[in-house]
């Protein structure tokens, strides 16, 4: 049995992983909610509903001491983090949240948190995990994950969308959610006095902050606190739900946009390369693939279209932002998970011990794992030596298919250009780097002279 890093905090239950299942204990401060939400359907009907992960009730065989009743979930192939997710996934994660709590209010029930961590995708879908995140109502009480909420939703999606969408890494520094009155302070005037914002945001930090200053004097407060009914809370929602829908965003991006036109090869070494992939893909029929600069994702399709769960990263937030509205429309897209990251700077482990959000390392390794037109960036733009990326995709992937640019490449010569130093980098060093972790299996030369390798790890 091990326990699941990410569940410690919840005294309600525990994940933990048995023979390769996913599991949840439920505890004895659980066990009133969980019991009154299976009574009165809330489970059955929530999944029915497209708003939260299945479960069945498993055996307490091998469950942890003091578990009261075990559940299983299904596996969810790729755990991310909000700071990977494009702008319109963290969205889409928030109106959850909302379409959730207006199933749950007439019912006398709730969210007890709005953590955004408790969205996953499963199966191309956003589904809710925290099965023990329902419970009863407080009658007359405010929604008591409403700081949660705009923490966690709210404030990120209003800095990214009005301030700069590269905000979203504050996520790392912030996996509590992000700080009210820092988010107000990064919003543009007129934003942060726009209706749903001013009430949401800009009033609350405010608040907020009175409240935190109250408490460090230990002064009491007279106030008496509102009662919220089922129309103040069901307003409450509604007045969120509105505010976050009219979060727009406008992502440029030249990569996005002028793709097409700024190719370096033609569209036969296109075919070949795309040819290639699916060749290996069909021969390998890998469960996950994890396409590494993904960029607007036609390799991560291919791979999709071959029956594998693919992870496409890439550093643009444009192009995650583009592979996931694209993913909707598209026959196997729901297969493709987009995620911005810095390959260069992926993501660390965080949290307490280090240990609560996974590293992108310690979340692999995948079936195999696509670099293509790639490693000259990380070794020229990032100044990593071959070696140490051979190294890091050996940790990743127990297949590669990695892309070779030679000096004379275009899109390498513009890297180098008015560079005099730089790590060793030729066809000689680039087979000696991944000799070291990696068997060659098979390679292709495209007409423009960059070589496709295709590599299996060692050991």
């Amino acid at each position: 049995m091990n326990f699941e890093t990410a569940s410690f905090r919840d005294p309600s239950g525990q994940i933990f992983l048995r023979d390769d299942k996913i599991f949840r204990s439920i505890y004895s401060d659980g066990v009133e909610d969980f019991e009154a939400a299976r009574q009165n359907s809330i489970y059955e009907e929530s999944i029915q509903n497209g708003y939260l992960i299945e479960h069945t009730e498993a055996s307490l065989t091998s469950a942890p001491e003091g578990s009261i009743y075990c559940i299983e979930h299904p596996l969810i192939k790729m755990i991310t983090y909000p700071w990977e997710w494009s702008f319109s996934m963290l969205k889409d994660a928030a109106l959850l949240h909302l379409d959730m709590m207006d199933f749950l209010i007439p019912k006398g029930f709730w969210l007890r948190d709005a953590n955004a961590f408790n969205v996953q995708c499963h199966n191309g879908k956003l589904l809710l995990i925290d099965t023990l995140s329902i419970g009863k109502r407080t009658e007359n009480s405010p929604w008591v994950a409403y700081n949660q909420f705009c923490s966690h939703f709210l404030a990120p999606l209003a800095v990214a969308a009005y301030s700069d969408i590269r905000t979203l890494g504050l996520w790392r520094a912030n996996i509590n959610g992000y700080p009210l009155d820092l988010a107000a302070r990064l919003l543009p005037t007129l934003k942060k006095y726009s209706p749903g914002l001013l009430m949401h945001l800009t009033m609350h930090a405010h608040f907020q902050k009175k409240s935190q200053k109250r408490q460090n004097l230990k002064t009491k407060t007279t106030t008496r606190p509102r009662k919220f009914n089922d129309l103040a809370l069901s307003g409450l929602i509604n007045s969120l739900r509105k505010t976050i829908s009219k979060i727009k965003i406008n992502l440029k991006s030249e990569i996005w946009s002028e793709y097409d036109s700024i190719r370096t090869y033609q569209s036969d070494d296109v075919i070949i390369k795309t040819d290639f992939v699916r060749k290996i893909i069909s021969r390998l029929l890998p469960e996950t693939v994890w396409d590494l600069g993904g960029n607007t994702g036609e390799f991560s399709m291919t791979a999709a279209q071959g029956g594998a769960f693919v992870m496409s990263i890439d550093g643009d937030p444009a192009c995650t932002e583009f592979i996931y509205q694209k993913r909707r429309s598209q026959k196997n897209g729901e297969r493709i998970l987009p995620i911005t990251m810095d390959l260069a700077n992926p993501s660390p482990s965080l949290g307490w011990e280090s240990e609560e959000r996974k590293s992108l390392t310690a979340r692999g390794p995948a079936d195999l794992v696509l670099s293509l037109a790639l490693i000259h960036h990380l070794v020229f733009s990032s100044n990593i030596p071959l070696n140490r990326i051979a190294k890091w995709f050996a940790a990743i992937g127990k297949y590669c298919i990695v892309e070779y640019m030679p000096l004379d490449d275009p899109m390498v010569k513009t890297l180098t250009e008015n560079r005099t130093e730089h790590h060793p980098y030729s066809l000689e060093a680039f087979k000696s780097a991944f000799g070291i972790f990696f068997t060659e299996l098979e390679s292709m030369q495209l007409n423009n002279n960059r070589i496709l390798f295709f590599f299996k790890r060692k050991n």
